[in-house]
């Protein structure tokens, strides 16, 4: 710290500086520092500026005693900010800080969407895919379903009963009201905090867009403060692709959707911006690429 001054007090007036205190680890460090002042007004100033920059502390000696009048000699204050600090010069630098979750979706789909019952390498023909969409969807018989899979899908016609074993036992959970199944996708959560009079992550580029997981990567691993951890680029890298069946397979892409972002502003005025990144098969018809 050769060459460095802690002057914490600066030109806030009356702030008089006390001492200085880093903890360090492996994680990181903490700066630890406090400040003694006759009056409260100053003290609660540097407060507010400080915790809306990401620091927290605590102020103590504010009481007035009963007769209104009388408290403590001196009020002081201490403040942690996360970082090592060695320069205090009134007030502290904007503090940036981005939070990485690479959570699941447990969501539901239609079972025609299985990649192993209609993908590129499930077993269900157009033939049984059509005549149980329509018993799925409008409640036929098998016969009745059919003849409607003609009139709807008449690219495919004739159509006929099904007779693969497999799609007869789809037919009998159809009939029981099992027409979806557990669809679990990935989603990336990326949180970044800053002060409110902060530009920090404020672009709202490519939302609603698919992301290759090159793109992704490329997207979450730099230009951020704390780029996506090492660990969930190596989670990510692994997903491996799904197809949808080869005749739709021109309308999906295997990829991830960005979000639209929140923005709150929290009680001590940090914005906590938060922008998702969904993995699954998406409509080329829905949604644009990145």
């Amino acid at each position: 710290m050769s060459g460095y001054v802690q002057n914490i007090a600066g030109n806030a007036a009356q702030l008089i500086p006390g001492s200085l205190r880093i903890e360090y680890g492996p994680k990181g460090c903490t700066s630890h520092f406090s400040l003694i002042c006759p009056t409260i007004g100053p003290l609660v100033q540097y407060l507010n500026y400080v915790q809306a920059r990401g620091g927290s502390g605590e102020i103590m000696g504010c009481d007035v005693g009963i007769d209104g009048q009388t408290g403590a000699v001196e009020k002081s204050m201490t403040v942690s900010i996360p970082g090592l600090v060695n320069n205090l010069n009134q007030f502290i630098q904007e503090l940036y800080f981005d939070q990485w979750e690479l959570l699941s979706d447990h969501g539901t789909d239609s079972i025609f969407s299985n990649p192993l019952i209609t993908g590129s390498a499930g077993w269900m023909d157009a033939n049984d895919k059509d005549v149980l969409s329509e018993v799925a969807t409008k409640q036929l018989s098998l016969s009745a379903a059919v003849t409607q899979a003609d009139t709807d899908v008449s690219a495919n016609a004739p159509h006929s009963l099904p007779t693969d074993p497999r799609s007869l036992q789809i037919m009998t959970e159809l009939l029981k009201g099992q027409s979806e199944y557990q669809s679990p996708n990935y989603v990336l959560r990326h949180t970044s905090y800053c002060s409110a009079n902060s530009l920090y992550n404020t672009s709202v580029a490519n939302t609603q867009l698919i992301y290759s997981p090159a793109q992704l990567l490329t997207e979450v691993g730099t230009n951020w403060t704390y780029n996506c951890p090492p660990r969930l680029i190596s989670v990510i890298s692994s997903i491996p692709y799904q197809f949808a069946p080869a005749d739709e397979a021109s309308y999906y892409s295997w990829g991830w959707l960005k979000s639209i972002t929140r923005q709150p502003v929290l009680s001590n005025f940090i914005v906590e911006t938060n922008t998702e990144y969904a993995c699954g098969l998406w409509s080329n018809l829905r949604y644009a690429h990145r």
